[in-house]
Order: C-alpha cells, then sequence, then structure tokens
C-alpha cells in the first residue's frame, strides 16, 4: 500500500475511534449497561432463531410429525415357547421384546424417574428448571454431580431418531431437535405410555434392547418379577452402559445401584431404611445369554426358522409388508419340552469329551492318522483357503498364511466351551476336522411330536444340523431286515447259521463278522441280540432284497434304497429324523405317523393366531401288527442281553425297552436307536468327515459312543419327578402261540434244526441218517407252512429228504443196469 494512503486511512480510523470515545462518554450509565448486555442477547436470540429455524425445517436430521410419532412401532424379537410354556429362544435384528407397562415391576419405573427425570409428571417434555440448573451448576460452575437437563421424553427421542454428527454448534442443533422431538411425544401419549414406550426402547448394554430382555438376561425372570435391588441395578446401567455392567463391573454396578437407591429414598419413591437395607445386599445375578447361536435348541431354531417364514409367506403384516419374524414380534409355540431339551444337551455335553479323548486315545500309538490326505482335501476345499486362492496366491503362500498364528474363538472340547485363544488357522482346520459332533432326537412314537432336538454340541462353531444330516446306519437296519423276514415267512426259531457265504450273484460279496467268529447257528432273538452280520444278509437274502429295500422305504428312509446284499448291514444313508420314523413303526404295533411334528401355531404380538398346525392324527400301516410285536420282543433282548445291555446294567434304565445299536465301517459312526412305550430316541455319534474314525471296534462300536448319552438322557429322564408323564407303560402283549414259536434258544454250537423238539423216534432216526449240511439245504428249500407245527414240518422235512435219498438209489440202480446191458459188467 503507498505511503500516503497509508497515512490517510490512519488518520480516519483515529478519528472514528476518537468520535465514538466522545459519544460513550457524553451516555448515561444506564444507557450504556443497556447496550452492552443488549447486543450479546440480540445475536444470541437471533443465533438461537436460526437454529430453530434449521430444527423446523429439518436441516439437523429428520423432524417427525405429530402423525408420524403416533405410528412409532420398535422391532421387537420373536420368541419361541415350548409346550411347557418355557422360552426357547429368539429371532431378531435388535434383542427386544416390547411389554406393556402392566407387566413392568413398578420398582422400575419408581427407579427411572428418580434417577432420569424427578419432575417427569410435571413437564411437558422439557424440563426448563433443570437446564437452568444445568446452565448455572454444571456450566458456570463447573460442577457436572448434578447430572444432565435431558428429560425422559428427550432421552426416549434420542433413541427413536438417532443423533447425526455434528460441527461446533452441533449439540446445541441436536438438542434442540430433540426437545421440539420430546414436546411433540408428550403432545401424542401419556405419561404412562412414554415410559411404556421408553423402558421398551432403551439399551441396557450386550444388545439387550428394553426392560424385558435385560431382566431375562441378567436375572433370568420376567420384567414384572424384578425385586427392588434388580430394579436399581438395571436402571443403573442406563447411564453407562459398559461401566456399570454387573456382569462385567460388579462393584461399580452395585455402587450405581445404590446411588439409585439413595435418589430413589430422596424422591420419596422408598424409604431411608428401605434404601440402606438393600444397599448392603450382595449382587445376585442369574445370567443367561439367548440369541441365535447360543441358548437351548440352536440347531432346532435354525431349522424351524425356515418353517416359520414358509407358513407366514402368503400373510401380510397389518401396514401391507410380508411379516418378518427378525422384528415383529411374533410368538412361537412348538412342542419340545424345555425339559427334556435341556437333558438331551446335557447328556450330549456330559459324554462327548469322554469320547473324543477316546479318539485321541486310539490314535496315539501311531504316528499319523489315515485321514491327512482327507485332512488336505477338506483344507484345500475350506473358505479361508479358496479366499486366499482368489487373491492370486500359490499354495506355497497359502499355506504360510496358514501357519499364522492368530486370535480367534475355537469350541473346546475339554471345557465344552467356545474360548478365545491364538492358534494357526492351520491348526483351527484341522481341530474342526477331527471334532466329534452328536445329534439326538426324542420324539413320542404314535404321534411323530418331536420333544427334544439337538443337532450338535455348539452351534456357534458348527451350524451343521446333525438331526437332518445322512450319513450310514449301520446296524440300526437290522429290525427292519428280521421285520421283513418275519413277513416273508420265516419263523423267529428257524435256526441261520453264522457261516461266511460269498453271494456270487451280487459280485462276489461276501461280508464278515467284526469278532471274525463264524461258528454256531442262531435264532432271530439271538441274532439281531449279537448283531451277527452273516445272519442279518442270509435272512435278507432269503427275503428277497428288493422286498427289504421297499419295506426300508415305507417304514420311513425317503431316498430309495439300492437292492443290494449290503443294506442288511446298514449301508442305506438316512437321517434320525427318518430313523426316529422307523422306528415309530415299531414302537406303534406296525403304523408309523406320516411326519415328524414341531410346530404347533404362530400368534402376532398382540396374541392374535396368524396360523395353526394340528398334530398328525392318522398314521400309516407299514408293518404287520403281529410282526412288529416279534420285532419288539426281539429288539428287547439286544438291551437286557445284547449289544445294548448296558443300559441296564450300568445306566439302570428301567422298564419296557427295546433298541438297536448300530456302528458303520471302520467306526465311522455311531448309533443308537431305541423306544420305551412313551418315547422314541435316536442318538449319534461321529465326525463331518467319515474318514475320521477310530481304529479299535472297543473304543469305536456304538455301544461306547452313541449309547452313552442315549443311557444318560433315558436314566435324566427317568429319575425326574416332574416327567412321570415319559414313564412307564408297557408294550402290547404277545399271545400265548406267539410266545411258543419264540421259545427258543438263542444259539445252538452247531445246525441241528429240529434238535430242540421232542420228536418220535421215527422222524429223529429217520433225520439222523442225514448230515446237518443236506437237511438245512432242505429247510431252504422248503419252508415251514403257515399253520405248520414245528413237528410236522420236521417230519415233512424227513419224508423229503427219504424220498429224495430213494429217488437217488433208483437212478443209481437204473444207471447200473444200462451199464451191465451194454457193457456186460458192471462199473468198477
Amino acid at each position: 500500500m503507498p505511503t500516503p494512503l497509508r497515512k490517510k486511512l490512519t488518520a480516519t480510523v483515529t478519528r472514528l475511534g476518537r468520535n465514538t470515545v466522545q459519544y460513550l462518554r457524553a451516555q448515561p450509565p444506564g444507557k450504556l449497561v443497556l447496550l452492552g448486555l443488549g447486543v450479546p442477547v440480540a445475536l444470541v436470540l437471533v443465533l438461537f432463531l436460526f437454529l430453530v429455524i434449521g430444527v423446523m425445517t429439518g436441516s439437523y436430521g429428520h423432524l417427525p410429525s405429530r402423525g408420524e410419532l403416533a405410528k412409532i412401532e420398535n422391532d421387537d424379537a420373536s420368541s419361541i415357547f415350548t409346550e411347557d410354556g418355557a422360552p426357547l429362544g429368539k429371532y431378531y435384528t435388535i434383542n427386544r421384546v416390547s411389554v406393556p407397562l402392566d407387566a413392568i415391576s413398578p420398582y422400575v419405573t419408581q427407579a427411572l424417574i428418580a434417577t432420569e427425570d424427578a419432575r417427569f409428571f410435571e413437564h411437558q417434555g422439557v424440563d426448563l428448571r433443570a437446564l437452568a440448573r444445568v446452565a448455572v451448576r454444571t456450566i458456570l460452575m463447573g460442577d457436572r454431580s448434578g447430572g444432565g437437563g435431558s428429560t425422559i421424553s428427550q432421552q426416549l427421542a434420542k433413541q427413536l431418531f438417532p443423533r447425526n454428527q455434528y460441527d461446533r454448534l452441533g449439540m446445541l442443533k441436536v438438542k434442540l431437535r430433540e426437545m421440539v422431538i420430546a414436546s411433540r411425544l408428550e403432545d401424542v401419549y401419556s405419561k404412562r405410555e412414554l415410559l411404556n414406550l421408553y423402558l421398551n426402547t432403551v439399551p441396557f448394554g450386550e444388545e439387550a434392547y428394553g426392560i424385558e430382555v435385560a431382566a431375562g438376561r441378567f436375572f433370568n425372570k420376567p420384567a414384572s418379577k424384578l425385586n427392588l435391588q434388580e430394579a436399581a441395578i438395571l436402571v443403573g446401567l442406563l447411564k453407562a452402559n459398559t461401566t456399570y455392567s454387573p456382569r462385567a463391573h460388579p462393584e461399580k454396578s452395585v455402587g450405581r445401584r445404590n446411588v439409585v437407591l439413595t435418589l430413589m429414598a430422596k424422591n420419596g419413591s422408598i424409604t431411608d431404611e428401605e434404601a440402606d437395607s438393600v444397599a448392603q445386599l450382595p449382587l445376585e445375578l442369574h445370567y443367561t445369554r439367548d440369541n441365535d447361536r447360543v441358548g437351548s435348541g440352536a440347531h432346532f431354531r435354525q431349522r424351524l426358522r425356515a418353517d416359520v417364514q414358509a407358513a407366514l409367506k402368503d400373510l401380510q403384516h397389518p401396514d401391507g409388508r410380508p411379516y418378518d419374524a427378525d422384528r415383529d414380534g411374533l410368538r412361537i409355540f412348538v412342542t419340545i419340552d424345555s425339559r427334556l431339551q435341556r437333558m438331551a444337551e446335557e447328556s450330549v455335553r456330559e459324554q462327548l469329551p469322554r469320547i473324543q479323548q477316546s479318539l485321541a486315545d486310539d490314535w496315539k500309538s501311531r504316528k499319523q492318522a489315515p485321514w491327512e490326505d482327507a485332512f488336505n482335501s477338506a483344507l484345500r476345499r475350506s473358505e479361508h483357503y479358496q479366499q486366499l486362492q482368489q487373491r492370486g496366491l500359490s499354495e506355497a503362500e497359502i499355506l504360510a498364511e496358514l501357519r499364522e498364528p492368530r486370535r480367534m474363538t475355537v469350541y473346546d472340547w475339554r471345557q465344552g466351551v467356545a474360548v478365545d485363544t491364538l492358534m494357526r488357522p492351520v491348526d483351527s482346520l484341522r481341530h474342526y476336522f477331527t471334532l466329534l459332533n452328536a445329534g439326538l432326537l426324542a420324539t413320542e412314537p404314535a404321534t411323530g411330536v418331536v420333544r427334544a432336538w439337538v443337532g450338535g454340541v455348539d452351534f456357534r462353531t458348527v451350524q451343521f444340523d446333525h438331526v437332518s444330516s445322512r450319513r450310514q446306519v449301520g446296524s440300526t437296519i437290522k429290525p427292519v431286515v428280521y421285520a421283513t423276514a418275519l413277513e416273508q415267512g420265516i419263523l423267529p426259531c428257524e435256526y441261520t447259521p453264522a457261516e461266511q457265504a460269498t453271494y456270487v450273484e451280487y459280485n462276489d460279496y461276501s461280508p464278515g463278522n467284526p469278532n471274525g467268529q463264524y461258528t454256531g447257528a442262531y435264532s432271530m432273538k439271538g441274532g439281531l441280540a449279537k448283531s451277527v452280520n452273516t445272519v442279518a444278509v442270509n435272512l435278507a437274502v432269503r427275503s428277497g432284497l428288493p422286498t427289504l429295500a421297499e419295506q426300508i422305504n415305507r417304514m420311513g428312509v425317503q431316498k430309495p434304497v439300492q437292492a443290494i446284499p449290503s443294506i442288511a448291514l446298514g449301508t442305506v444313508e438316512a437321517s434320525l429324523a427318518e430313523m426316529n420314523m422307523v422306528y415309530s413303526a415299531f414302537a406303534n404295533q406296525g403304523r408309523r405317523p406320516r411326519r415328524l411334528h414341531y410346530l404347533d401355531r404362530i400368534e402376532d404380538a398382540d396374541g392374535k393366531v396368524l396360523v395353526t398346525f394340528e398334530r398328525p392324527g392318522e398314521t400309516e400301516r407299514v408293518l404287520d401288527e403281529r410282526v412288529s410285536k416279534i420285532a419288539t420282543f426281539l429288539m428287547a433282548g439286544v438291551v437286557n442281553g445284547g449289544t445294548g445291555a448296558r443300559l441296564r446294567s450300568t445306566y439302570g434304565i428301567e422298564g419296557a425297552l427295546a433298541g438297536k445299536t448300530g456302528t458303520t465301517q471302520d467306526q465311522s459312526d455311531g448309533w443308537f436307536l431305541g423306544f420305551t412305550p412313551k418315547l422314541v430316541v435316536g442318538t449319534w455319534v461321529g465326525a463331518e468327515y467319515p474318514a475320521v474314525h477310530f481304529r479299535t471296534l472297543s473304543r469305536g462300536s456304538a455301544t461306547a459312543t452313541a449309547l452313552p448319552i442315549w443311557g444318560t438322557f433315558l436314566r435324566k429322564v427317568q429319575r425326574s419327578p416332574q416327567l412321570k408323564a415319559f414313564h412307564g407303560g408297557g408294550f402290547a402283549p404277545l399271545d400265548e402261540m406267539t410266545l411258543a414259536e419264540l421259545d427258543c434258544p438263542d444259539y445252538l454250537d452247531e445246525m441241528p434244526i429240529f434238535a430242540d423238539l421232542n420228536l418220535s423216534e421215527e422222524i429223529a432216526r429217520a433225520l439222523g441218517q442225514f448230515d446237518q449240511a443236506e437237511i438245512r439245504e432242505k429247510v431252504e428249500d422248503k419252508r415251514q407252512r403257515t399253520n405248520e407245527t414245528a413237528t410236522e414240518y420236521a417230519a415233512r422235512i424227513a419224508q423229503e429228504l427219504l424220498k429224495d435219498d430213494r429217488r437217488e438209489e433208483r437212478r443209481s440202480e437204473r444207471k447200473e443196469s444200462w451199464i451191465k446191458r451194454l457193457f456186460g459188467k458192471n462199473k468198477d
């Protein structure tokens, strides 16, 4: 700037300053005071008016109208309830369950008002006195102990319409916005309705929204049952969910509880004596966590979700949209019994660590288990490996990446819980590759009603449902083999040799017995009790393999069964759900339910029934009644003295009981299917990949894996007085003639078909002329007739053998006669 111009400007400023000072000195003091206060106030008013205009025009965030506020509906979790009224779990995006104010303990509302808004019933959403207190005490005096000035209505506005990010004046903007919303809320709702909306909306930490969920989470009770101490604990959480968490910070939580009690006494909600008394109490939590991955019946709830969605797909919510189980607060009622479900889950958790340790012990003497190739294949198919491969990494680079340790959560089978640990991803994959899992399904035989469903040991880490998964069923299919043989006319006391045979017409198939024993002969009861493979295949072939395959499908296995001899040993693939249906036919005298049933009805949040599912009333005849009774008798022999005898001796299971073990090839799968008059229960144990299996039969047979879970569960059921509905009863009795047909030894050292009969001397002498192989061949060729007694049958067999013998003699005589005629001498 040029020097002359600078001098001129300086002179002008100096002159104006001098004139201003002269003017101010000439004014009265009162006028000067008014000017000093008025200008800042005017500027503040202009700024405030500017901010209010911004709020009202929605410049600082959406400003809901009164009509919009009147239609507020929180997203509520849908709740699942068992038949005995217990909560089983939820579906949700936000874990909230809204309840009416009458269903909330009055201690909660009293604590809330005393702590958060003592003048709640005296203002209209904005407490000017509280704001003045904040302005004087907090801002001017720097004392923050007096708390903020936000009312309950303002806090509700903050929850319903969350704040946006703000600039230097942003806090003032959002506070003004919340005041306007709070005022409108007060116009739309009564004070009680506001309290109810607030308590059903606010978060209490750990993704628990609303007082009902918080009460269940920390005290395992509904909000209506909260006592004074519990109400103070939960209201204290509202100041800072994490800081005052009673689970994570119990001492801070108790301190905050006592502050709430003091405020309640000051407010007059309780007496000083009550506050002092409760303040001395120790913190008592009953913490329970429930969500889609944690809690009871997680695998079942996963299956149920799809059924609920299918049931609601054609229904419309009152606002015109489809129903959503994650937000509409539905009430879903299922047939599960919470007590049976708890016992089933406990049984799996108690037994699986021992079984897993047995697998480890089975291979500890070997440098390498035989599934290394299968693991490497599974590793390359894993999601982690595939992601690294898509990034262009070589196999060596991928393996190097997978060998870098990192923090992760894995299921620890020793503790039975998921734990945070430092582990290499490749070791984590191997851990789950060799992890044994289990399934358990308990149903009612006559209706197919599901009472317990355990799809696995830990849903957080393994979501695969082992009730619905299909695996080879092993010897659990043998009762169907024996039932088919009975229907085809083979008698229960018709002995079958244990000898190993080769079936030329089926690619020289030659089944063996695990114990390597092939001597003697078995009745049906003995053959099934000892689970003799060669006997089962013999009966299957004699019955007709197409007939057997058809019978397996008829009784509940859904996929077509191939008519080959190995189906008699359980190469059939089926799920626990299907096998429970098969065994229901035995337990229900030859009739099975048409389907499993577990979903009874769905209600909306107000209790209006949206859809109902009738329980199956009709059953389907799949087996002759008499045959089913005999098959049940044979399976009772399994648990009374066969492969399932430990149920009696070790687990003390009493009363009518029948069942069958099943162990697949290489001990990859262990099954036990059994039933009482009231329940059909199936258990399965195995790894995700069949390549992971036990080395020895002693550790890996179903008797050592699936049966202990079954026995533990039934023992718990029988010892529970609350479950008398599932105790007792008896199987349908057999008539005297049938009992007589079953009255024979389980095992004979040789194959003397008729040795146990009191034969006449003539018949015994006739049979004595032939060796056992000839008798057996004739018995296999000539079946016993329906109304033919065993003695009559023996006499007929003797006649047939003598007739064959005479026929052979005549043939030999004719041959010698022709030789003599042609050659003039006898053949040497």
